[in-house]
């Protein structure tokens, strides 16, 4: 029972901290940025819900930690919730009195307003590459050859001809540095045929291969449905050092190769070629960050407990799940939705061309569509994640 509660109490403290820390510098890119421009923040948010505790600082800023910790959000002088959704009637008071105009972020020029909102994702993006820079310099980088080792038979790698000893030299066009692009590449293509080119004998052979949906151990404690190849490598990959001069290149390279993986699958999902049961939510994040903190933390069968060594793989694996999320987050933000950041700089982009503002009609239809689009994919992403637990418990 006290290993039980422990576990419990490990996940929902590495959750809060893994969504607290990506979530406040999201929120501190655009707060840093309003100050940039004179623009006032009056409330800063870690959470929502009821307020835990408050602090005033001297720009007069309210901060504030609530007690639910899904979010958090800046509220500009103008605006009317946590979504910026402009205050009409506030903004015309503004307008008359002409005292605190020039703080007020509504009456900020296009270009303004779109850095501060554009400060947020970009903020995420940063993010992302210090941490994969610094854990480039803590672990190095493992490079996994994308040598065959093994196919396994009647899978779909096997169908299309795979044979052990081959080097896959190219994916659906592009190059392939490691095993692991792969792995990750065909776990989000269930039914999509995919291309490769493999070397054998010195030759260049092309090969067609089509996942299939499968559900598999997800390294976590858990089972996912997945795409399925059946291919696994020829080795276990060597562990490069990466150096104080590579580290931020390193940094840059593994946020974009997670940028491309998280915005293909993105876009798939728009066209119609990608499940939605991959759509994670809050519940999901949250498991995620408890499975990760406990595998972590667990000593091996038979191995003695070396708990500072198990609590810094901890604290690396939760590193690297945040800069994970960190991007996702960074990439949902620029979705062109309403009440997304995303939105709002579609709306600037319409206001920069045509020089004037989206009617206020227009706004709220947007806005209403937007909550119905945030409301549909956070139904969707709950029940995943519920089916998910599910599987995980019963």
């Amino acid at each position: 029972m006290m290993d039980l509660f422990g576990a419990g109490v490990l996940s929902i403290a590495a959750f809060i901290a893994v969504i607290s820390f990506v979530v406040v510098i999201h929120e501190m890119g655009h707060l840093y940025a309003g100050r940039l421009f004179g623009v006032h923040a009056e409330v800063f948010s870690i959470g929502f819900g009821p307020i835990l505790l408050r602090w005033r600082d001297r720009t007069g800023t309210q901060w504030r930690v609530a007690a639910l910790p899904l979010g958090g959000y800046v509220r500009f002088r103008g605006d009317e919730n946590a979504a910026s959704a402009p205050n009409h009637a506030e903004l015309e008071a503004l307008r008359a009195s002409r005292e605190d105009a020039h703080s007020v972020f509504h009456f900020k020029p296009v270009w303004q307003r779109a850095i501060i909102v554009a400060a947020g994702p970009v903020s995420n993006f940063l993010l992302a590459i210090v941490v994969f820079a610094a854990l480039g310099l803590a672990r190095g980088d493992v490079i996994v050859a994308p040598v065959v080792g093994d196919v396994q038979a009647g899978s779909p790698a096997a169908m299309a001809g795979f044979e052990a000893g081959d080097t896959v030299r190219s994916m659906n066009g592009g190059p392939v540095r490691s095993f692991t692009e792969i792995s990750q590449a065909v776990i989000i293509r269930p039914g999509q045929t995919m291309r490769f080119e493999v070397e054998r004998g010195g030759e260049i052979v092309v090969l067609t291969a089509t996942p299939r949906r499968d559900v598999r151990a997800d390294g976590l404690g858990g089972e996912r449905a997945m795409g399925f190849l059946g291919l696994t490598s020829a080795g276990h990959g060597e562990r490069a050092p990466v150096s104080l001069l590579e580290a931020p290149g390193y940094g840059v390279t593994r946020t974009w190769d997670t940028a491309s993986m998280i915005g293909d699958y993105m876009v798939r999902l728009v066209t119609g070629r990608a499940s939605l049961e991959m759509i994670n939510g809050p519940i999901g994040i949250a498991t995620t960050a408890g499975q990760v903190a406990n595998v972590s933390v667990a000593a091996p069968d038979g191995a003695p407990g070396r708990l500072a060594e198990r609590i810094w793989a901890m604290v690396l694996s939760l590193a690297a799940l945040s800069a994970v999320i960190s991007v996702a987050l960074g990439l949902m933000n620029l979705l062109p939705i309403p009440v997304l950041d995303g939105g709002h700089l579609v709306y600037y982009a319409y206001e920069a061309v045509t020089r004037r503002a989206p009617s206020l009609a227009a706004q709220e239809i947007g806005f209403r569509i937007g909550v119905g689009l945030v409301l549909t994919l956070l139904v969707v992403a709950t029940w995943n994640d519920l089916s998910y637990l599910r599987g995980l418990f019963f």
